[in-house]
């Protein structure tokens, strides 16, 4: 049987919600169709003043029409309260003879039958427009005609102040207007005109409707006066002054006025209630209209109640009085719906059901209903109206949420008022349930179904509609006759969860929990544990907090026996144990006894579930017991597992030597003996082993051991965590004993620790576990053979039973490996993080050393090989170290040469140096025997080529573009003999390191120098690297022989003044500048002797250990600089042809071509320099002529002069080119001068001679 709430239909509800008034509207020429859709956009109506007959302003927010096509045949029939008249005419002598008759006709019916009327004038435009782009005047002349033939035509009341004082008269011309539908276009003016004529619409309906409203409330108003003055007279009509006040109170609910419309309906059931006991004589005769067992509302819904056919029957007189009480209900109830005031709506049903319940009682004691049907009734409206309302309100009424009705309302509802409302109307339809319950046991009378449906059938009873569903809770067939109906206790639970679900969001939650715990008993006896369990333990944890000790007492052994019955026995009873440990520290609950007696209960129920049983899968466990019970009782005892071997990180061990930590919490408040407790691992070898072999040790084969390995713990638990577990097991002996730690030594239990030689078995007989403790189990055992150890059981042994502490799955992280040892021996490399190139540093060193640790290197061989890595897109290169083989590199492609040669190393301190013939990339040397403990250090020597040798045609791996990188890796390859084995045997290790260094200047410089006279100003910028801070810790200037280059105290250059003392612990940091300046003086054989070169020797010192020293060179031949001579002369002069006057002629229209040469003086101080230049030089317009000429073309010219050749001094270097210049104005103007520029600096014009630049040219203008 399905849900019954969840299927039910509520039938009050429908066509409620969208309520307005209906207007009516008369279309004969077929315009409404174009008229329509633009009107639909501008309503509803809103904002809507109305002064009410005593004079209060009532305000109407949004007020939708309704409008029906009413035809001029049946005008006189149900018309509506405002009704239209749509005219479609597009000449005057159609008007006359077509349009004119029938809605004069019209008007009459319309001011006969006292309905607010307008004539809509709608134009089609099928006429051409006059000049202006205006309408033709045809329909102005027609709207005319229209307003007055019908302005002196008299409609309704046209009562003034109708809908606020703002409106104080409606004319009656102003019953006639227009609506150009066919006639917008982009035109502003136009469009504006379009707009108003909708305005000047809507205003004219509203006035016409509200007018309409208002001579309907006068007419009904004046009605109820006249015949509620007449209710102490005999004879009064009931029915008339019912009807009038109904329609009253319709007429309210259309416009929208709500709270008047439930005013008018509650006098209305008020005066109905206190009825004389005369008047009341006039409802209890049988002649009127009562109900029968087979009306709807016992068939279809509580509420399927016609309400126009008993309207007219109350209206006759001829209603009962049950039937007047049901319907002014109804009529309560769906003004409360469509206002969305759900609390006071709920408040009303839960009053009006049980008092009508009485009423129906009394029928069926006279046996005119069915002695269930009074309660089928009152459970159905109960839930009918609860399930609609809360539908409603929770937004899951599609109809609702599209619907004109206030919803905005509705959701302003709180949670806490709405859910009291509904748990309030649902837990009285639990009652009633109950009451029928207890009447029904006392007749012990169950009815048969109306339905010819079989019960059996389960098909047939989901295809009834939910009042059937909820009939079959009231009625039973024959073979349901019995005194618990399965359809009832269904319903009753369902009722009592849907009301402690609503009483828990109100915040009456010991009433929900209540109501939780009926429902977990109907689960309990249908066997839904799950749903039961869940209920129970609500229960009991309010009751704790209430101190309701026997009923926490009594929900606990129900969860109990629940989850007994699931399979999840033991973590049902462990978390009952938790909860009575609560009620225990107040001292109540159960004895310990009992508790005990509860575990042994369980024990058994564990035994017996297991019975028909599984069996342990391993051959070691058939062997120690046949059939054993696999529950997992690790859901009762809280237990954890830690491995600790060698390679666990902080480990103590020695290599072999296991620790085994099995710790186990009681959380029962009684204690608990364990017979046994066992672990269990075994063993699968590594490579070649041989199986009967028990060394501690065994034989390995010859390996290959890359790098360390990486150390490891395996803690497996079930709530403590690695961390104490590991505190735990640092502590010692002292502390292990302090918690009752059984400490296993190797020779008191090797009997039971090694029982075969696959595996290995840790047991621990007669543990205790007091009530609330936990006990840690060490289990330590040394001289375990080689291999991988995965661990295949953790069992107890409780009451002669086995049991699982934890999973097969958590089992795996138990697991360990007991390898071969590893080597000690290390190899590091250090040096400075930047290796200098030449000719900063000539020679660079690295570090290597060598740590021999527990091994001892015998037959060893230290190869250093320097490279850089290939880009990441290039690297597909990867090594394999075999046993036996060397190591082979394959797919060299990653690592690629970087320049950088080694020249030698050095052992130690000693003078033993080892040189290579041919500096390469790569360096072998033979180490000597090295014991135990002991340790070797060689300085390699490096030789950096210049920076731009450095090949950069990778991508840098880190951020700097700029910075290229080497990699130096050290290689140890030796033999190292295995101890211990069997046979002993020797083993080849090779032990790597790899360091990278930057290759880059720790300083770059820029030298500035001048000369003036004999002295010689030197300016110094350094500017720190990019990478890693320096410290200048020391500068001098060193002067030496350019043949020998070795220092002397050279006379010809010495400093006069040095101003950098300060500078002297200056850190740098990456990217920073310092400028050093000197003052240096010259011999006066210094023009003569250019065998001397200068250098500031710089000792920088980075990262506080490394100390480098550094040359910056300063040269001193070029400090002189090239002198230079620029010639210009016009176009067919050279520079041995001597113009006969200072001026040259020109013209301002034309160009003037000069010819420009470019010639390199020679003198003593340059021309061994020259040999070896190839600079570049530009040659562009100086700054000052470009006032008075505009350079034709290339505005920068480079060129290159050539190497002087042969052995004449005055052989000079010279270049010419020919260059077109405009005059930008007429006169005299200066002769052109020219600049040369050198690597984008400008050639200082002390140097560049300009043989022209004291001439002039007249320029002219042109003829």
């Amino acid at each position: 049987m399905a849900s019954v709430y969840a299927t039910v239909e509520p039938q009050f509800t429908r066509e409620l919600l969208s309520p307005g008034l209906r207007v009516g509207y008369t279309d004969e020429g077929g315009v409404w169709q174009f008229l329509a859709p633009s009107l639909a956009q501008r309503l509803p109506l809103r904002a809507i003043e109305w002064r009410n007959l005593v004079g209060v302003t009532k305000r109407i927010e949004q007020l939708p029409l309704h409008f029906d096509a009413i035809s001029i045949k049946n005008v006189k029939k149900d018309l509506p309260h405002a009704c239209i008249y749509l005219v479609k005419c597009e000449d005057l002598d159609s008007y006359r003879s077509v349009v004119r008759p029938p809605l004069v006709a019209w008007v009459d019916a319309m001011t006969a039958a006292k309905v607010e009327w307008l004539v809509l004038y709608v134009p089609l435009g099928t006429r051409p427009k006059a000049a202006g782009n205006v309408p033709n005047p045809v329909y102005r002349k027609i709207f005319d005609r229209l307003r007055t033939d019908f302005a002196h035509r008299k409609g309704g009341p046209l009562l003034g102040g109708a809908i606020g004082p703002a409106s104080t008269h409606l004319a009656l011309q102003e019953r006639v207007c227009k609506i150009d539908t066919l006639e917008v276009t982009s035109v502003l003016g136009q469009q504006q005109q379009h707009e108003s004529q909708w305005t000047e619409l809507l205003l004219r309906l509203r006035h016409c409707v509200m007018d309409a409203f208002q001579t309907k409330c006068f007419q009904y108003e004046e009605s109820l006066r006249v015949l509620d003055a007449k209710r102490g007279a005999t004879g009064w009509d009931f029915g008339a002054f019912f009807l009038a006040k109904e329609r009253l109170a319709l007429m309210y609910q259309q416009m929208y006025l709500q709270d008047d419309a439930i005013r008018h309906l509650d006098e209305l059931d008020a005066i109905f209630v206190n009825l004389n006991e005369t008047e009341k004589q006039a409802f209890q005769d049988g002649s009127k209209t009562s109900f029968t067992s087979q009306d709807p509302i016992f068939t279809q819904s509580p509420l399927a109640l016609d309400l126009t056919e008993t309207q007219q029957l109350i209206a006759s007189n001829r209603a009962s009085a049950h039937l007047v009480s049901l319907y002014c209900f109804c009529r309560q109830i769906r003004t409360l719906y469509v206002m969305g005031s759900f609390p006071q709506l709920l408040t009303r049903v839960s009053s009006f059901i049980e008092a009508f319940l009485a009423e129906l009682k009394e029928m069926a004691s006279g046996n005119t209903l069915g002695w269930h049907q009074p309660f089928l009734w009152a459970v159905g409206a109960c839930m009918e109206v609860s399930y609609a309302c809360e539908l409603s309100w929770s937004g899951r009424d599609e109809e609702w949420t599209a619907s004109s009705v206030s919803v905005q309302a509705a959701q302003t509802i709180p949670v806490e008022e709405m859910s009291r409302a509904l748990g309030n109307v649902l837990y009285l339809a639990r009652r009633l349930l109950k009451n029928f319950a207890r009447s029904n046991r006392s007749r012990n009378d169950l009815r048969v179904s109306f339905s010819s449906i079989p019960h059996e059938d389960t098909e047939a009873e989901s295809s009834l509609k939910w009042y059937q569903q909820l009939e079959q809770v009231f009625v039973a067939p024959k073979s349901r006759r019995t005194d618990a109906c399965e359809p009832y206790e269904r319903c009753l639970s369902e009722v009592s969860h849907l009301a402690s679900m609503y009483f828990s969001q109100s915040g009456r939650h010991r009433f929900a929990v209540f109501l939780g715990g009926e429902c977990a008993r109907y689960h309990l006896a249908r066997g839904e544990f799950e749903s039961a369990s869940r209920l129970l333990r609500s229960l009991a944890r309010q009751s704790e907090e209430d101190g309701w000790w026997t009923i926490f007492g009594a929900c606990v052994r129900s969860i109990c026996q629940a989850e007994l019955a699931l399979g999840r026995s033991t973590q049902a009873v462990a978390a009952c144990f938790s909860m009575l440990q609560l009620a225990q520290e107040e001292q109540v609950g159960v004895s310990k006894e009992e508790m005990e007696q509860l575990l042994v209960a369980l024990v058994a129920s564990l035994d017996n579930k297991s019975a028909g049983g599984n069996t342990v899968d391993s051959t070691e466990d058939n062997k120690i017991s046949g059939s054993e019970p696999r529950v997992n009782m690790g859901e009762l005892f809280r237990p954890t597992v830690a491995v600790e071997t060698t390679r666990s990180s902080g480990s103590a061990l020695e290599h072999g030597d296991i620790r085994v930590t099995l710790g186990i919490a009681n959380d029962f408040p009684a204690g608990v003996h364990l017979e046994k407790v066992r672990i269990r691992f075994t063993r699968a070898p590594i490579g070649h082993e041989n199986p009967q072999n028990d060394e501690p040790l065994a034989s390995m084969s010859r390996r290959v051991n890359e790098q360390e390995t990486t150390p490891e713990s395996r803690i497996v638990s079930a709530d403590l965590s690695s961390d104490t577990e590991h505190d735990q097991l640092s502590e010692g002996r002292s502390v292990e004993a302090e918690i009752a730690t059984i400490l296993h030594k190797v020779v008191e239990n090797v009997h039971n620790e090694i029982e075969y030689d696959t595996g290995l078995l840790l047991e621990e007989n007669d543990v205790h576990l007091d009530e609330k403790t936990g006990v840690n189990l060490v289990f330590l055992h040394s001289g375990i053979p080689m291999g991988h150890y995965t661990c295949t059981g953790i069992e107890c042994v409780l009451a002669g039973s086995t049991f699982r502490l934890l999973p097969p799955s958590a089992l795996a992280l138990a697991s360990f490996d007991i390898s071969a040892k590893e080597s000690t021996v290390q190899v590091a490399i250090d040096g400075a993080p930047l290796l200098v190139p030449r000719p900063l540093a000539q020679v660079e060193t690295v570090l290597v050393s060598i740590q021999a640790n527990d091994d001892m290197v015998a037959n060893g061989t230290l190869q250093v090989r320097v490279f850089k890595h290939a880009s990441k897109s290039n690297q597909t290169g990867y090594m394999i170290h075999d046993n036996d083989e060397e190591i082979e590199e394959e797919n060299e492609s990653g690592e690629e040469e970087c320049g950088i040669q080694l020249i030698g190393a050095k052992l130690g301190d000693s003078n033993i140096s080892i040189t290579d013939e041919e500096p390469s990339s790569m360096l072998s040397v033979a180490l000597p025997t090295l014991p135990r403990g002991g340790s070797l250090s060689y300085i390699v020597y490096l030789a950096v080529p210049p920076m731009n040798r450095i090949d950069r045609s990778s991508e840098p791996d880190d951020e700097n573009d700029d910075v290229s990188s080497a990699t130096i890796r050290a290689s140890v390859r030796y033999h190292r003999g295995a101890t211990g084995a069997s046979s002993p045997t020797t083993t080849t290790e090779i032990r790597c390191a790899e360091a990278t260094f930057r290759v880059l200047q720790p300083l770059t410089e820029m030298v500035r120098l001048k000369r003036v006279g004999a002295r010689i100003f030197a300016s110094i910028a350094l500017t720190c690297n990019p990478c890693i801070p320096v410290l200048i810790q020391d500068y001098k200037m060193v002067f030496s022989h350019k043949d020998t280059d070795v220092p002397v105290q050279s006379a010809l250059v010495t400093v006069e003044e040095d101003p950098n003392m300060k500078l002297r612990g200056t850190k740098l940091r990456p990217n920073d500048c310092v400028h050093f300046a000197f003052t240096l003086i010259c011999s006066p054989d210094f023009e003569k002797e250019r065998n001397s070169s200068c250098s500031l020797q710089l000792e920088l010192k980075y990262d506080e250990a490394w100390l480098k020293t550094v040359n910056v060179q300063l040269s001193l031949a070029e400090v002189e600089g090239k002198r230079y001579r620029i010639d210009v002369l016009p176009r067919g002069h050279d520079t041995t042809h001597t113009l006969s006057d200072d001026t040259v002629e020109a013209t301002a229209s034309e160009p003037m071509t000069f010819q420009i040469h470019v010639q390199e003086e020679v003198s003593m101080s340059n021309k061994v320099a020259l040999t070896d230049d190839s600079s570049v030089l530009s040659l562009c317009l100086n700054e000052s002529s470009e006032r008075d000429w505009i350079l034709v073309g290339r505005q920068l010219e480079r060129f290159t002069l050539d190497p002087c050749s042969g052995h004449h001094s005055d052989r000079r270097r010279e270049f010419s080119t020919q260059k077109r210049l405009l005059a930008t104005r007429t006169g005299q103007l200066r002769y052109p001068a020219f600049r040369l520029e050198v690597d984008g600096q400008s050639i200082p014009a002390a140097r560049v001679h300009c043989q022209q630049s004291s001439r002039r040219v007249i320029v002219r203008e042109s003829v």
